[in-house]
This record gives C-alpha cells, sequence and structure tokens, in this order.
C-alpha cells in the first residue's frame, strides 16, 4: 500500500512538471539563493505538493497571479482539504511569497501576499 501512495505522488509531481515546463519561459523564475521570508505571524507557507492537488487549480493559480505581478512564477507546494485547494508560489526576482486558495477544478482563485511587507 505504500508503494502505491509513493507511485501516485510520483506520478502527480511528473504531471505537475509537465504542465509548467510547457510554459517554463513564462512562469518559471530561478529562485534566489535567499527568497523572501514569509511573515512570521502569519499561516504556514508550505513546500511541499500535495498529490492531490489538480493541475486545473495550478494552472488557474499560477495563471492568477500571472495577471497581478511581475516576473517569474514558481509553484513550489500545495495542500488539499475538502473546502479548497491551496498553492504556494514564489515570485519575481526576490521569491516573493503568495498562497492560492482555489476550487480543485480551478475555479474562484484567491491569491494572499505572505511576506512581511514591513520588512527591509
Amino acid at each position: 500500500m505504500p508503494t502505491a501512495k509513493l507511485l501516485t505522488a510520483l506520478a502527480a509531481t511528473l504531471a505537475l512538471a509537465a504542465c509548467t515546463e510547457a510554459d517554463s519561459a513564462s512562469m518559471s523564475a530561478p529562485m534566489p539563493s535567499s527568497p523572501m521570508p514569509a511573515a512570521p505571524d502569519g499561516p504556514p507557507f508550505i513546500t511541499t505538493m500535495s498529490p492531490d492537488a489538480s493541475n486545473a487549480a495550478v494552472s488557474a493559480c499560477q495563471s492568477a497571479i500571472t495577471a497581478q505581478t511581475e516576473g517569474g512564477v514558481t509553484v513550489v507546494g500545495s495542500e488539499t482539504s475538502e473546502a479548497a485547494t491551496a498553492i504556494y508560489m514564489r515570485v519575481g526576482a526576490n521569491g516573493a511569497p503568495w498562497r492560492c486558495l482555489v476550487a480543485p477544478d480551478g475555479s474562484n482563485p484567491e491569491l494572499m501576499f505572505m511576506g512581511d511587507e514591513g520588512a527591509a
């Protein structure tokens, strides 16, 4: 049984990688050696991918963040629940942390900046 879960996780990761590689020039940015930290008093910033995160959810969040920011977008993590999927992304040269809450089918993406806006 653990092998089946591992294979499912691997398949999901490969599917997501294939999805983002097609748009790598516009959607992916090299990560800085020290990306901007998430706000210390904010919710946790997840950096592992859930095998249950759908390609539709990831794509919707990438499109939403690309429309509102400048710089490349790199998906770094996700988590799922019955209510929504959370996609965690780093944006731009400074690796600004963002979270997107979205339905599994990709509808209604809601973006939230997770950095400390007062940090220098």
